[in-house]
């Protein structure tokens, strides 16, 4: 046979099997999936706690996806982003999570998309030269049995795991679990705290807690937070919480021992009996601010002549916090959080008690505390030796047995009935505790801070024990500080950027020079 002909034939013969191949890989892909994503963090794969989720389905769950085709970018790349998240959602749930694309306005289904939840937005769009205003929608709904959640309006990609695994989670789980917020001490209200309250309520049930005398905090709040009380706590409120604690309760604290008013520029230690109720728990925290040289810059307005100037100066009492505790999941993935006129968290009387304090975040090696009297102008000059102190503890965790503060039993009060108060437990089983020297971390303003506003959550799901949540949400955190140099460091990365490329320079062309001179010679 000719090799010419030899030669074709086989070319022939491969063509089958090539494509037989593909028909093999194909199908072989139907039912594993398979992803390579070079990322830090993983951003393009789900997470093990996602895919945990979605192997834990045992019903099905319907995804409807109420967008408009033919997206103007960048919204067309976050449909196909969302699209490729839940085609792997489906391949780690076996099929039990379903979904289907749906265009409201093609299909004429405007009035379905709108009563599941799903309203039109308007976006721009250029097409010939001209910005038009076009009328889309961008939502997803989760149904589940007869339980429904809603993405009203899908605009990114940012957090878009977190959102709906959370949604899943949500409408999937037997028990959502509560969250009390404790009230009449003078604590934050809702006015300042809405955007707490509304990330809560994605997955918990937000409840006020209010302690009457002679009753008990109930047993199904699987978390008190504690936020920022300016009054002092009444013995029988100290006593309810104490035994809420002792039967298995989980707390978090966020409190602020210095009064701040920025705009008139004063501050003075707020004298209630809140950090010596922390106490008998083993933590305290300290009637004091800390300063950091790394900071944040705050605006201040300065007269030159006939003219007002607003500037952007150093602020220390407005601390920006890098350093996290990594082997602790509250603090893993975390980057970067605001903790402004923070007070340092003494965990000293943690290890006499038997309890297991670890801190969550601390300022920076160049820290110091300034205690009463306060000055917080931002116009003061701060110099070296004020932050001559290292990182300062300014939240943490307690873990253990806790002991009663009560161990005579509760308080007298005339308006109580003994008789019908429960018999005083003096002992709590294995049980969490959280504290923040900040109050003012769950204010709305502080909230809306995403590095905040995952801290803050990461805190519920720690608490409540909803931990697989806090690996999701922690990797979309995408702040990336520089590392703090030394001064002879900065100088030397200063000087070999300045003299370092005309010396390689130099040095190749002498070498240049010296191999050309060889060649003549030889």
């Amino acid at each position: 046979m000719p090799q010419g002909l030899r030669k074709g034939l086989g070319s022939l013969t491969s063509v089958p099997i090539v494509i037989g191949l593909v028909v093999v890989i194909n199908l072989l892909a139907l039912a594993f999936f398979f992803r390579i994503d070079l990322t830090s963090s993983r951003l393009y794969s789900l997470s093990d706690a996602s895919k945990k989720l979605a192997r834990s389905l045992t019903d099905p769950v319907i995804v409807k996806l109420y967008f408009t085709e033919d997206l103007p970018a960048p919204y067309n790349a976050n449909a196909r982003y969302l699209k490729d998240q839940l085609y792997e959602y489906r391949a780690y749930s076996g099929g039990q999570l379903r979904f289907e694309f749906i265009d409201p306005i093609r299909q004429e289904k405007e009035d379905e998309a709108q009563t599941a939840g799903v309203p039109p937005v308007q976006v721009t769009i250029y097409e010939k030269d001209k910005a038009e205003q076009k009328k889309v929608y961008m939502g997803v709904v989760f149904l589940y049995e007869d339980k429904k959640e809603v993405l009203p309006l899908v605009q990114s990609t940012a957090n878009l795991e977190y959102e709906i695994s959370s949604a899943i989670q949500k409408i999937t789980s037997t028990v959502v679990p509560k969250i009390g917020i404790l009230g009449g001490h003078g604590e934050s209200g809702s006015d300042k705290l809405k955007t707490a309250v509304q990330v809560l309520s994605k997955l918990y049930r937000v409840e006020p807690v209010t302690i009457t005398p002679g009753e008990l905090i109930d047993s199904s709040v699987s978390a008190l937070f504690i936020i920022s009380p300016a009054d002092s706590i009444r013995p029988w409120d100290q006593y309810a919480i104490d035994q809420y604690l002792m039967r298995g309760g989980k707390i978090a604290a966020f409190l602020d021992p210095v009064t701040v008013d920025l705009q008139n520029q004063t501050a003075a230690d707020r004298h209630t009996n809140w950090p010596a109720f922390l106490a008998p728990y083993g933590i305290r925290v300290q009637q004091a601010l800390v300063i950091d040289a790394r900071n944040a810059q705050i605006g201040v307005v300065q007269q030159q002549g006939y003219l007002r100037i607003q500037n952007l100066v150093q602020y220390p009492f407005m601390p920006q916090v890098f350093n996290f505790n990594k082997k602790l999941l509250l603090g893993k993935g975390l980057q970067g959080v605001d903790l402004p006129f923070v007070s340092p968290v003494d965990s000293a009387l943690a290890e006499s008690l038997g309890l297991e304090f670890k801190p969550i975040c601390w300022s920076s090696e160049h820290s110091g505390i300034r205690r009463a009297p306060y000055y917080i102008s931002p116009m003061q000059e701060f110099r070296r030796e004020d932050f001559n102190l290292a990182g300062q503890v300014l939240a943490g965790t307690i873990q253990g047995v806790f002991k009663t503060a009560f161990p005579a039993g509760a308080p007298p009060d005339s308006s109580v009935n003994s008789s019908v108060v429960p018999p005083t437990m003096k002992e709590s089983p294995l049980t969490r505790l959280v504290v923040v020297g900040d109050g003012d971390f769950c204010s709305d303003q502080s909230i809306r801070n995403p590095s905040n506003g995952t801290l803050f959550l990461n805190i519920a799901d720690w608490l409540t024990q909803e931990e697989g949540l806090i690996t999701i949400r922690s990797r979309e955190v995408t702040t990336r500080p520089l590392e703090e140099l030394s001064d002879g460091a900065r100088r030397t990365v200063k000087y070999a950027n300045i003299f370092g490329p005309p010396i390689l320079v130099i040095l190749f062309g002498v070498m240049r020079w010296q191999t050309r001179r060889r060649a003549r010679q030889n």
